[in-house]
């Protein structure tokens, strides 16, 4: 088992939001992607929610989790430490757009030759099968949010609810507001934030070990919007993690794209 990873910080950002577990002890492996806050507030060393969120679970896989745990209460686990620190520090956890929160793809290898995976949000974790099979495992939960929420405002507005109008959400960091309250809905999309509500959205499974060849995952700095997510693993595989995100950054620089925090962690069976 061959083991490579990527983690790089935006040139936007003076840290990254978010982080990886390379936890060889007990073989789980993870990348956490820090939702970047809506709110100003930073702990004593000035970090953020975002930044605060990722790395709280990166601690827990890393030097918390208990290997009897499965994965799902893991994420359970690590997200209600992730309430216990939001509560120390007297968040109003009533106001979405204050909760800290991660994205979060986590795999594990079994004793049993199963390896197992969950994920919350767009974190995301594709594998290589051996007769050639290259399949995303998860859901992008996160993907056409916008979409989704203007639908349900109109469905609000049919109910009688009163809710400014759509010019009113033209504004970006408004829209970002209401999409917070769509955080683990059934309409929304799935993310740790320290709710009771996440372990009814993570998106969970085993793959049989002796069937992959590899497997990939990655936070959705390292999306490339030329590429579905099969071909951004073929790129990945033919290279590496680090290759692939340096030749990413270059094209972000040069078409004028923004640039996001990036991590990856393909394992190659």
């Amino acid at each position: 088992m061959r083991v490579e990873s990527f983690l790089r910080r935006a040139p936007s950002k003076s840290v990254s939001e978010d982080a990886i577990v390379l936890n060889e002890k007990i073989n789980v492996y993870g990348v956490f992607d820090g939702a970047t806050p809506l709110t100003p507030f930073q702990d004593e060393q000035g970090m953020n929610g975002a930044y605060l969120a990722a790395n709280i679970f990166k601690d827990y896989f890393t030097t918390r989790y208990p290997e009897n745990l499965s994965l799902v209460e893991g994420v359970v686990a690590a997200n209600r430490l992730l309430k216990a620190h939001m509560e120390k520090y007297g968040i109003d956890q009533k106001k979405y757009e204050q909760l800290w929160s991660t994205c979060a793809a986590v795999i594990k290898f079994e004793k049993d030759g199963m390896i197992s995976f969950a994920q919350l949000g767009d974190c995301m974790i594709i594998a290589e099968f051996q007769n050639g099979l290259i399949k995303v495992l998860t859901r992008d939960t996160v993907k056409d949010i916008s979409y989704r929420a203007r639908v349900w405002r109109e469905e609000l507005r049919k109910q009688g609810v009163r809710i400014p109008d759509e010019e009113y959400f033209q504004d970006i960091t408004k829209q970002r507001f209401f999409n917070r309250t769509l955080a683990n809905k059934p309409f929304g999309y799935s993310v740790a934030n320290g709710t009771e509500e996440v372990g009814q959205f993570i998106q969970h499974g085993q793959v049989r070990g002796s069937e992959l060849k590899a497997i990939l995952l990655l936070t959705d700095g390292l999306f490339h919007r030329d590429y579905s997510l099969e071909e951004t693993f073929e790129k990945i595989r033919n290279t590496s993690v680090s290759d692939y995100a340096i030749d990413l950054e270059s094209h972000e620089r040069k078409n004028g794209i923004r640039s996001d925090d990036k991590a990856g962690v393909m394992i190659r069976l």
